[in-house]
Parts: C-alpha cells; structure tokens; sequence
C-alpha cells in the first residue's frame, strides 16, 4: 500500500475503524494508536544503537505526519550514500522499531534475501516496524516502508505485543456482491505461506523458515513502491538541497507506473470503480455479479483486482507475483467470490463465480509483468518470461468454495518447480480476511 504526498489516499474514506485494544482490553482512549491505517509511531528507537542515523531516521519516520518531507541533507537514500550492492547491515542502519525482537525476526529474514532483493532497498531512507502499524505502507514523503508486525511475531509474547485491530479497509466490501480473493500456492495447491495470525489452541512457534515467505511477499511488494516513484537509475540525479518528497515528486514522469500505463493500460473501467469502492471505500456508482467482474478481469492485464485501485498498486501486485513465482515457485489463486450475507461464514461459503489459477501466466499480464520486473530489477528477464508464457493458466472449479477449490485443481500443469508441500498454520477467519485485502 502507498501513501503519497503526506496524505492517506485510503483513509479519507473510512467511516470507522474496527479496534480491539491493546491485549484486548477495547479501552476507546487506545484508538489513537492507529487511526484510519495511520500508526502513532510513539515509541520508535534504532534496531542498532550503534547507528549514525539514530534521532535523524526517528524523525524522518514520523515527519509526514507534519506533512513534511524528509531533507536530503539529513537522511538520504540508502542507494544515494551507498555505490554497489547493499548488505543486510547496511538495511540494519536504516531500521527502526517499537520492540527489539521486531527487528530481530526482520534480519533473520534479510540475511538470507537474494543480492538483487537486497538492492531494493536503496531508494529507502527508513524501514519501520511498530507495534501499531496495520496495513504495511510506503509513504513517499519519508521514502520509508512501515511492515505490519503480524509477518514477524515467533510466539504468542510476541504476538501479545501486537496492537490488535482488524485492517481499517475490512468493512469496505460489506455492501458489494462480490469479494475479491487472492493467495499464492504451490502447483498442488498446498499454501506457500503461514497463517499471520496466532491460534491460541495451537499454542505455535513460528520459525523462520515460516515467517520468510509471507515476509518476502510483502517486502517485494513494498519495495516495488519504493523502487516505483524512486527508479534505480535516479538516485544519482537527486537534488541534495531539497527533500526527499520533492525530488520524488519533480520525476513523475520517469515513474515505473507511468511507463507501464503509456505502454500496457488497463483497460477495464468499470473494475477500476468497483475497486475505488472495496479497497477505497467510495460509494459504489456501479455493480457487478463475481461472474461479471471476472469476465471483465480475465482479458484484462491486471494480475490482482488490487491494481485497478492505483497505478502504484498495478505495478506492486505485478512484481509480486513474478516474485513469488521465481523465488518459491508459487502460483498466484485470484478469484471473484459471492459475498455471504450472513455472518460466520465459514471459506467455504465464499461461492466462486469466476476463479483461475497461474494468473501471471495470462497471456495479457506477461508482457505488464515483464516491463515492471525488469525496471525495478534492472536485468533482462526474456528467459524467465518465456517460461511464465509456456505455462497454462487454470480455471478454477465454478460454483466451489473458495478453500474447497485450492486442491480440486489437480489436473494443472506447471512448468516451473514441483515442491514438497508445507504444512501451514490451521486455517481460521484472519486468513481470509488476509485474502480479501492487500498490502
């Protein structure tokens, strides 16, 4: 998810957020923590106390809320200061948190990221992990990415920490006929990441090998927000006497999403509406049956009805799924679901109207997904695209339930990787809901 210019393009729209207070207590003084998807950011210190950036960085993580903009002349892009490739603890330096252990779980995820994942993080000034952040945001006036601490907690200490409350977004799609739904998966259908909430009859200890998929596919997409309104080959062209905002600003034009829209638009309006309401929450001045919503999507280049919402979410949700593919394999499940009009619901009840899987596969998002990945990565990517070409989108089962379909989908055939499956967390209602939004 983005922020830009300081201002929160989900949050005008809210009506109410859903907040359960800290451990649980609904105190309403506690609201202010995290208001509308805006985090209060009260209690931040460095990761590493060793750090030169120290108060500069704190300051800088929180200066939006001034609507202000960090200076170039007191924080730069980790890109700027540093030539070549960036290490995990030079990520470190820019880290920022509420609790040491949020710090802790992250690196032991980005010591091990690819080199060429790594060096995404050089348009950041700050990366910032806090109790009460919740949605994951990029914010442009801070050239800093905000994670959710739900991808990092091991155990139910942890946990405890978090800040419980729904996603402020959750209710937006109560009065459409469809949900939009979306996960990633092996070829067999097996999940590739953990459930991020904690099941107290479970009482689970999530390892890091769990923790890095889900990680790895929100850092990926908030990262290509970053590398999106900063390209790599424009952090040497910064103009150090200004803030970082306006330099971002003054290169509209050299932005990933405005190439792919001058080369490859999307093309469907009407989803595009659709979209200003379910992750907007905007009135909703048209309506569309899941069957009809997808027969728009499908000959469309989008691969997640998340980049109808904004050009910096197409390219996210187009990068992140070349991604996921080319680092565990996985293959991304999108479908338009009835919404239940009753509560409790169980996945099940979550009626597919249209549903395919292997979506990066369509041949209409190739060649969106290839531009995005190669300009945010900087490498010729031919060899890996023809592959994604090679292989067969699969519709999924009309009429199923949502869970029900993630193993009916046996006869599909994959041409990339055949992997053991996981055994994730046991399923419960977070992990729809987590299915329903995005970051």
């Amino acid at each position: 998810m983005t922020i830009t210019q300081g201002t929160h393009r989900l949050a005008l729209l809210l009506a109410a957020v859903l907040v359960a207070g800290c451990g649980g207590d609904g105190k309403s003084g506690e609201r202010g923590l995290n208001v509308d998807g805006d985090p209060l950011l009260a209690s931040l210190q460095p990761y590493l106390s060793t750090s030169p950036y120290g108060l500069v960085a704190e300051d800088c993580a929180v200066i939006y809320k001034q609507g202000q903009s960090c200076q170039m002349q007191d924080i730069a892009p980790l890109g700027y200061d540093i030539q070549g490739d960036l290490t995990p603890d030079d990520i470190a330096q820019r880290l920022l948190v509420s609790h040491h252990w949020m710090g802790d779980s992250f690196m032991d995820v980005v010591r091990d990221l690819p080199q060429d994942v790594l060096n995404l993080f050089r348009p950041l000034n700050v990366i910032v992990l806090s109790f009460d952040i919740r949605p994951s945001f990029y914010h442009t006036d801070t050239a800093g990415i905000y994670i959710d601490p739900r991808y990092l907690w091991r155990n139910q200490a942890e946990w405890n920490d978090i800040y419980q409350q729904q996603d402020y977004r959750s209710g937006f799609a109560e009065s459409l006929p469809f949900l939009a739904m979306q996960r990633y998966v092996y070829s067999n259908g097996s999940y590739v990441t953990y459930s991020n909430s904690f099941d107290v009859n479970n009482n689970y200890w999530r390892s890091t090998s769990e923790i890095a998929p889900g990680l790895f596919n929100l850092l990926v997409h908030e990262l290509a927000h970053a590398n999106d309104f900063l390209p790599p080959d424009q952090l040497s062209v910064l103009d150090v006497s200004t803030s970082i905002g306006k330099n971002i600003k003054l290169i509209t034009g050299n932005w990933i999403q405005t190439s792919l829209q001058q080369a490859h638009a999307l093309s469907a309006g009407s989803l595009q509406l659709m979209a200003e309401s379910y992750f907007g929450g905007a009135s909703a001045s048209t309506s569309m049956s899941p069957e009809q919503a997808g027969s728009a999507f499908e000959p469309d280049g989008a691969a997640d009805f998340y980049g109808y919402y904004t050009g910096a979410e197409d390219v996210a949700m187009l990068f992140e799924a070349y991604m996921m593919w080319r680092e565990y394999g996985a293959v991304s499940d999108v479908a338009f679901v009835s919404s239940p009009a009753f509560a409790n619901y169980s996945c099940d009840d979550l009626i597919i109207g249209w549903g395919q899987r292997n979506r990066l596969a369509q041949k209409e998002v190739v060649p969106r997904a290839r531009l995005v990945s190669e300009s945010l990565l900087q490498q010729d990517l031919s060899a890996e695209f023809a592959a994604i070409a090679s292989s067969i989108p699969v519709d999924l089962p009309y009429g199923y339930g949502w869970c029900q379909a993630r193993t009916a989908v046996m006869s599909a055939r994959f041409e990339r990787f055949s992997r053991e499956a996981q055994v994730p967390v046991a399923d419960h209602s977070q992990r729809y809901l987590d299915e329903m939004l995005r970051h």
